[in-house]
């Protein structure tokens, strides 16, 4: 079943979409964004005033290096896009706000939400450079300008919750779809998860049409959401313990049961650089599921089973279990992970595919729970801290083309 609507009622407070470029073919290489190019310029700052520094190091890379947190106090950033001009930008989940650092310079700042009660999740560079994101809380999509600090509120058709505020200056718009995350795909259309609606949804920008897809499994979770093998929209279902892929020209639906039993929490998503694989995290099982959609099968890396000692080669004062949440591809080949983002952690992983062989590092600020990574410019790795409020990055090697890997529009 597919529900659509046609709406222009968005709450607008600023935005204008200007057409992009055309979207790579599932599989082929990509241009890196102008957003990653800026950002690829210069020097990356190392002790701008408020930054902290880490010295350990995983096998081929730097330190990881913290910028100062955001001005909003217990903000939970989490995910991490990069603007035209070569800004990170964040959405500050607790705070209502989208943080905004200058990597040249360590620079911060807030730009709240016009929807006070929007929650800003899952987030994406749209196809004019523009950050779009769910708002979990809002019922709605937003969409953040960074060279105007505008913001457009995008209310679903479905489930709204109209909140009057006169005679404030303010439109509050709430329900209970709980947009969680986000992904472009090849058909030009934004696609969020609704946890709330057990559904995923898409909104087309120009016509402002919605459709909603509802997920077979009933009560399924859909929590992490990326664009898929072969040009799929593919999403965890947290709740059901199962991966999905959803075709956006026939809207057939394939889901894959997770091997392990019980509820692992698949929480993180990222198609394989040939794209022939979709790799994702379960949580709570400490392992890293690799789906081969061609045959069904899943193959899982023991994550605890993999360590050299039990501890993952130093005491941390976060949870020490290498809990695996959201997940890339760095530019040298192997999979960068967080760990613990809703469990107290404080590392990322790295795990090497080919070699079967896994690495930990602490984060410089303890029980920091990072969230989300970016890979989009070649040779960092970029993501963003709940508990700390900041973002962070570390080099890494170039030396692989990675670029299948990237969000649609980087």
């Amino acid at each position: 079943m597919v529900v659509a609507a046609t709406t222009s009622a968005a709450l607008v407070v600023g935005a204008v979409l200007v057409a992009g470029p055309a979207a790579a073919e599932p599989g082929a290489a990509r241009p890196g964004s102008e957003g990653a190019a800026a950002a690829a310029a210069e020097p990356w700052a190392t002790d701008a005033p408020g930054m902290k520094s880490g010295t350990a190091t995983l096998p081929g890379t730097g330190p990881i290096h913290e910028f100062p947190a955001f001005p909003t106090p217990a903000g939970f950033s989490c995910e991490v896009a990069i603007a035209n001009n070569g800004d990170l930008v964040s959405d500050e989940f607790v705070g209502n706000a989208m943080g905004v650092v200058d990597p040249h310079t360590g620079e911060v700042r807030d730009v709240p939400l016009p929807n006070p009660g929007g929650l800003p999740g899952g987030q994406n560079r749209g196809p004019d450079g523009h950050i779009w994101f769910g708002e979990v809380g809002g019922n709605a999509l937003g969409e953040f300008d960074p060279e105007t600090d505008e913001i457009t509120t995008h209310a679903f058709p479905w489930a709204n919750v109209g909140v009057p505020t006169q005679p404030l200056p303010v439109e509050i718009n709430n329900g209970p779809g709980v947009s969680f995350d986000t992904t472009w795909a090849k058909d030009g259309k934004i696609y969020f998860t609704a946890i709330g609606l057990n559904a995923i949804g898409s909104f087309e920008p120009e016509s402002e049409e919605w459709e909603l897809f509802p997920i077979p499994t009933p009560a399924a979770g859909p929590v992490a959401m990326e664009e898929g093998p072969g040009g799929t929209v593919a999403i965890t279902e947290g709740f059901a313990n199962k991966v999905a892929t959803f075709d956006v020209d026939t809207h057939e639906w394939k889901e894959y049961s997770i091997p392990t039993p019980g509820v692992t929490f698949p929480a993180g998503l990222t198609v394989s650089p040939d794209d022939k694989y979709l790799y994702f995290g379960e949580t709570l099982a400490s392992k890293i599921g690799r789906l081969d959609p061609a045959t069904g099968e899943i193959k899982e890396y023991d994550l605890l089973a993999m360590r050299q000692d039990l501890l993952g080669g130093s005491l941390s004062l976060g949870n020490p279990l290498p809990q695996p949440g959201q997940l890339r591809f760095g530019s040298d080949g192997k999979i960068y992970f967080v760990e613990g983002t809703f469990t107290g952690g404080s590392r990322i992983g790295q795990l090497d595919v080919e070699k079967n062989t896994l690495a930990e590092i602490d984060t410089p600020s303890p029980v920091s729970m990072p969230c989300d990574l970016n890979n989009t410019v070649p040779g960092k790795m970029i993501f963003a801290s709940f508990a700390t409020n900041r973002i962070s990055y570390f080099d890494i090697p170039n030396t692989v083309d990675i670029s299948n890997t990237y969000p649609l529009h980087g």
